[in-house]
C-alpha cells in the first residue's frame, strides 16, 4: 500500500515518524517507513529509536548520497506501490494527513500535498520564514494552475511504477560539493515531458526548518550558481521554470551583468543587514541573489579570458 520515505541529515525526525506511524496504524493499511541517514554527525542515537516501531527502519548509510540520489535510493528500497516522500524537517499537524492521501490515490500518478509554515514568526531565522510563508506556501487551487512548475519533493506521493521510470536527476546534485537546489524543477520537467498526471491537494505539512538566516542565504546562493556551473540549467525549458534564471537571461541580453556585479560587490554588506533583520525585504532578497549571480558569472568568465 504505502512506503513513506524520509531522507535525513543532522535532524531529529523521531516525532515525525511517530506521528506518521500512528496514522498509518489507525488507517489499518500495509505500510513501511524508511528513514535513510545521509552520514549525519548529529541525532543518530535519537533517531535509532525509530527501529523500535513496527514497520519502521532507520538506516545509517556510510555512503554520502546527496539530495537527489538519496531519494532515488529510498525509492529502490521501497516495497509498496505508493511512495510518499517527506523531508525530515516536516511536522504533521493534521490528524487526517495519511487518510487525505489515501482518499485521492486513484486520481493521479503524482500527488503533492504542499508546504506551510508556523503562524508565529521565529526569532532566529526570520528570512527563511518570510520566504517560505510568502513564496512557498500556496493553496492547491493555485498550484494546480501550474502543476509541474509547483512540484516540491518536501511532501509528494508518487506511484512506484512511475518513479522507477522517472526519478530525480542525480546529475543536478554533486554530493561532494555541497550542491543544492532545483532537483524538484528537473523532476517536474521530466514528468511534464512524459505527460504524467499530477494533482495538487491541500494536505500540507509544516516546514520546521531550523537553519539560520546565514545558512539559508548560503544555500540560496549555491542554488543560483547552478546556472553557471551546470549547463543543463541554461537550457531554455529549464530557464523558463526558474524565475531568477529567466531574469538573468534578460540581464545578459541588455549587457547589464557588469553593472549588477558591481552593485553586488558594493552593496553586499548593507543588503545583508536588511536580510538578517526582523523585517527582511523579499524584493531585496531577489535582487541580492540576482546581483550575486551576475557577480559569480562574471568572475567565472574572467578566469578563462
Amino acid at each position: 500500500m504505502l512506503s513513506i520515505l524520509i531522507p535525513v541529515y543532522n535532524f531529529n525526525c523521531v516525532a515525525l515518524v511517530e506521528a506518521l506511524h500512528s496514522q498509518c496504524t489507525s488507517e489499518k493499511i500495509p505500510f513501511e517507513i524508511l528513514v535513510l541517514d545521509d552520514t549525519s554527525k548529529l541525532f543518530k542515537e535519537e533517531n535509532r529509536a525509530i527501529n523500535k516501531l513496527d514497520h519502521c527502519q532507520y538506516i545509517e548509510s556510510e555512503l554520502h548520497y546527496g539530495r537527489a540520489k538519496i531519494r532515488n535510493e529510498l525509492g529502490k528500497r521501497a516495497q509498496f506501490e505508493n511512495l510518499l516522500f517527506i523531508d525530515a524537517d516536516a511536522l504533521v499537524d493534521n490528524n487526517d494527513y495519511i487518510k487525505n492521501y489515501i482518499n485521492v490515490l486513484p486520481k493521479a500518478d503524482v500527488l503533492i500535498g504542499g508546504v506551510k509554515y508556523s503562524a508565529q514568526v521565529p526569532k532566529n531565522n526570520v528570512l527563511r520564514w518570510y520566504y517560505g510563508t510568502n513564496r512557498e506556501y500556496q493553496p492547491a487551487e493555485i498550484r494546480n494552475k501550474i502543476p509541474y512548475k509547483s512540484l516540491s519533493s518536501f511532501n509528494i506521493l508518487i506511484k512506484k511504477s512511475v518513479f522507477d521510470q522517472h526519478s530525480f536527476d542525480e546529475q543536478s546534485i554533486d554530493p561532494n560539493s555541497g550542491s543544492y537546489g532545483h532537483e524538484d524543477t528537473l523532476l517536474g520537467l521530466t514528468l511534464k515531458a512524459n505527460a504524467i498526471p499530477i494533482l495538487h491537494i491541500d494536505n500540507q505539512l509544516i516546514h520546521n526548518s531550523l537553519e539560520s538566516n546565514q545558512e539559508f542565504l548560503k544555500k540560496s546562493l549555491v542554488a543560483v550558481e547552478k546556472y553557471v556551473t551546470n549547463p543543463q540549467f541554461q537550457k531554455p525549458e529549464v530557464v523558463e521554470q526558474i524565475k531568477i534564471f529567466k531574469v538573468f537571461e534578460k540581464v545578459k541580453r541588455f549587457g547589464l551583468v557588469g553593472l549588477l556585479s558591481f552593485l553586488y560587490r558594493k552593496g553586499e554588506a548593507r543588503m545583508k543587514n536588511n536580510l538578517f533583520s526582523h523585517s527582511p525585504s523579499l524584493r531585496l532578497f531577489d535582487f541580492y541573489r540576482l546581483s550575486y549571480l551576475a557577480y559569480y558569472d562574471k568572475k567565472n568568465r574572467d578566469q578563462f579570458q
